[in-house]
């Protein structure tokens, strides 16, 4: 056997530490069924989701006062075929008794006639709802409530008028109007707010378990003054630290792929891949989503899914470091998991605002906000590129810790 292969097998024996381990198999079976039946729990309503896949598949991804103006005598023919005279009137004077007085099919009909019209009645209204945002003056309230140094405020007074340059932008295009999900159904924070911050979590605490786990294996089964007592032993530190990257990948690939899966099936987004995330009607709280660049869902999506993935690498990364110097599992499990609540409370008791601005930029609030990404907004998450100067600071600590910690357990007793 080669220099390589012996490489990768004694690798493989690490790997199978874990992958083996039934704490680890439990947990993750525990937390993909939970995901499974939030998913099943939550679809109540993906019935009436179909009808925008039916409204693109006819009329196209994008709309104009033409499409919708030929959408209106399209369902004012379907009014008419039910003894109606217009649309409005018709739903107006459709009181329960009559509904229930209705056959099966005409129900139907009628509540997809509600739905159209809902969604056209919705499409009308965004460029009055986009006419009223005023980000000028979010941006004054901003300045006025943060109180920051001349350098900070003229940073984030730029970011602020970037923002509403890239908002000028969607408007003039018309970016808003695309097709989606109304902003009622909460489709995008369902996905990303929820379901991929579960995700986030879930995965932090397999992956900081599983990390501990191989890395101390040896201190808690009292073999490592065998296993540690000449440099050859010595360099298992290293496969240690490649078997838990590998791991964590192989467990993050199986949680995050049947959840996904899952939800995918039942929640059909077949004919939304293509639309903006910055679509008017994906318009969920006091403000649409008006992202830094005009991203597809698809795009999104993988671009959620990478970062999340990195974020949760860099943690495995900082979780080998803290175990070099702990040796014990749990006590690692629980340092880890502590050091991560405070990184995401601490900030919030800081009165500073330039320590509140450096201290946004944490590995945790990218695990929490998954919805947000590469979005303006009125915090100093908003900055163009918050996500990526997060991700390579954290990356070159995590980095630091992991070959330190290796340098500190190469020169320390086993003892």
């Amino acid at each position: 056997m080669n220099r390589k292969d012996d490489w990768m097998h004694i690798t493989w024996l690490e790997m199978k530490k874990v992958l083996l381990s039934p704490v680890i198999l439990v947990l993750l079976i525990l937390m993909i069924v939970f995901n499974i039946f939030t998913i099943f729990n939550e679809s109540f309503n993906n019935e009436e989701l179909l009808i925008v896949n039916e409204i693109i598949e006819t009329y196209g991804q994008a709309f104009d006062d033409e499409i919708l103006q030929t959408m209106e005598q399209d369902i004012d023919k379907m009014v008419i075929l039910l003894g109606g005279t217009n649309t409005q009137n018709f739903l107006d004077e459709m009181t329960y008794g009559k509904y229930e007085q209705a056959s099966t099919k005409e129900r139907q009909q009628i509540d997809h006639i509600r739905l159209l019209y809902t969604y056209i009645q919705a499409a009308k209204g965004l460029e009055a709802r986009y006419i009223a945002i005023n980000i000028n003056q979010l941006k004054d309230d901003f300045v006025k409530e943060e109180s920051m140094p001349s350098w900070l405020e003229k940073q984030m007074t730029n970011e602020f008028d970037n923002w509403q340059a890239r908002f000028d932008e969607i408007v003039a295009t018309n970016e808003y109007k695309q097709w989606f999900f109304l902003g009622e159904y909460h489709m995008h924070s369902g996905l990303f707010r929820s379901l991929m911050k579960n995700l986030a979590f879930e995965g932090v605490l397999l992956i900081v378990l599983l990390t501990a786990l191989i890395t101390n294996y040896e201190f808690e089964n009292r073999t490592q003054l065998v296993t540690y007592a000449t440099k050859i032993g010595r360099r298992l530190i290293w496969h240690k630290r490649m078997a838990s990257l590998v791991c964590s990948l192989i467990i993050i690939g199986i949680l995050f792929g049947v959840s996904l899966a899952t939800y995918f099936v039942v929640n059909d987004y077949s004919a939304v891949w293509q639309t903006y995330i910055s679509s008017g009607l994906n318009w969920e709280s006091n403000l649409p989503y008006i992202t830094w660049w005009a991203i597809p869902l698809w795009q999104y999506l993988l671009i959620v899914i990478s970062i999340l993935i990195v974020v949760l690498l860099i943690i495995s990364m900082l979780t080998f470091a803290i175990s070099v110097f702990v040796k014990n599992s749990y006590f690692t499990w629980l340092i880890c998991v502590l050091a991560l609540m405070a990184i995401y409370v601490v900030p919030f008791y800081f009165t500073n605002s330039t320590l509140l601005w450096l201290m946004y930029f944490n590995i945790t609030l990218l695990l929490l906000n998954p919805h947000m990404y590469f979005s303006g907004g009125t915090t100093f998450m908003m900055s163009q590129y918050h996500e990526v100067w997060t991700v390579l600071l954290w990356l070159f600590l995590a980095s630091i810790g992991s070959f330190g910690s290796i340098r500190y357990f190469n020169r320390k007793d086993v003892i």
